[in-house]
This record gives structure tokens, sequence and C-alpha cells, in this order.
């Protein structure tokens, strides 16, 4: 038997009801407590923080070497390096090292082409001369042909006495491991006093002793 049409008028009614009431339960739920809401009533989601990428991680300590550019092979197939720069009493030698990176044999024999250069990279006018000195032993040229992966070290010299005249301070030398070979430029303060002189020795398989 069908309901009357009174209780058919209700039951629409009373199932909005069961819809409203649990929704309004969940947005009572969803109200955070007092003092931690926006003026909507909902806190904001947290904000994730970046990681900072490597360009703007923080500089490297003061003091930190700073790398140097490696070492090219020339067109001769040679590759010069140079060590530090040894000191005493007033005197100053590095050694610099000619390997062979080509694929044939290599004739080094005599002395090295070296030129001292200034900030601007300007050849400073500085006398080479071919000698021994207080700092490093010129064994003479010897025959020396490297094979490939082989090396051979000389040495160059020079004073930091001041007298009279311009103090001269470079701050590279170019060298060539032989002569017509390009040139090869490497980083080294040279502080010649007033000498105004450099010393270099032959190549050898080792330094004279």
């Amino acid at each position: 038997m069908p309901p009357p049409a009174r209780s058919r008028r209700l039951l629409p009614a009373l199932v909005a009801g069961a819809v409203v009431v649990p929704a309004a339960v969940v947005l009572l739920a969803l109200r955070p407590l007092a003092g931690g809401s926006d003026a909507g009533g909902i806190a904001p989601a947290p904000t994730a923080t970046a990681a900072p990428s490597p360009e703007e991680a923080a500089p490297a300590p003061a003091g930190t070497p700073v790398p140097q550019p490696p070492a090219t092979c020339s067109p001769a197939g040679l590759r010069i390096t140079a060590g530090p720069v040894d000191a005493a009493v007033g005197h100053r030698a590095a050694v610099l090292t000619v390997t062979n990176c080509g694929t044939e044999p290599r004739d080094v024999t005599g002395y090295a082409d070296v030129a001292v250069l200034d900030a601007a990279g300007t050849p400073m006018p500085v006398a080479v001369v071919h000698e021994s000195t207080y700092t490093v032993i010129d064994p003479g040229p010897v025959p020396l042909l490297l094979q490939p992966g082989e090396s051979a070290v000389t040495g160059i010299s020079w004073s930091a006495t001041v007298t009279d005249g311009e103090i001269g301070e470079g701050q590279a030398v170019r060298v060539a491991a032989v002569p017509g070979d390009t040139a090869q430029v490497l980083p080294m303060w040279v502080d010649l006093g007033t000498t105004g002189e450099i010393a270099v020795a032959a190549w050898a398989t080792e330094l004279a002793r």
C-alpha cells in the first residue's frame, strides 16, 4: 500500500537533512585549533625549500689553490710542465719537465728556448745564459731522443739580488722544448731583482748533481 501524501512530502527533507549533517560534521573537523588558522579558517600547507644548486654553494675558503689548466701537447708531440720555485739565500731555481706525448720518437738535444713574461704576457728584457749557477748544474748538450711517454728535465735559475737599477718581476715563463717548436706558457713568479738574467741548463734524463 503506498505511503500517505504527507509522508511522501517528508521523505526528501529527511534525506537532505541526512546529507547536510555529515557535511557539517566534516567541516567542523577540518577547522584548525584556535590560533592556527588564517582568514579563511584553513591553515596553509608548508612550503618546501629547494636545496641550493652547486652554483649557489658557499665559495671555497681563502687560500685554496686555484687549479691550473692541464698542459697541452705541442704539434711536435712534446708537453712541458714546471715544478715549484725553490728559494735559497737569494737564489731561485725551478725544474722543467718535457714529456714525449706523441707517437714518434722526439729529439730534445740541447737547450729549451725560454723567455720571461710580465703580467701582460709581454717578453721582458732578460738575458738568457747557458751555464751552471749556485743552484743548477748545466751538464751541457748530450744527444737525447725521447721515446713516446719518456721525459727529460732541465733547471732554470736566477738571482733575486737587488743593487742599482730597475727591479724585474716576471709572472710566467714561455718555453719551447726545442727551437722551432710551439712555445708553452707556464705561470711562474720570477723575481729577478736587478740582475736581468736567467740561466737555463741543457735537457737531460736527470738533474746533474
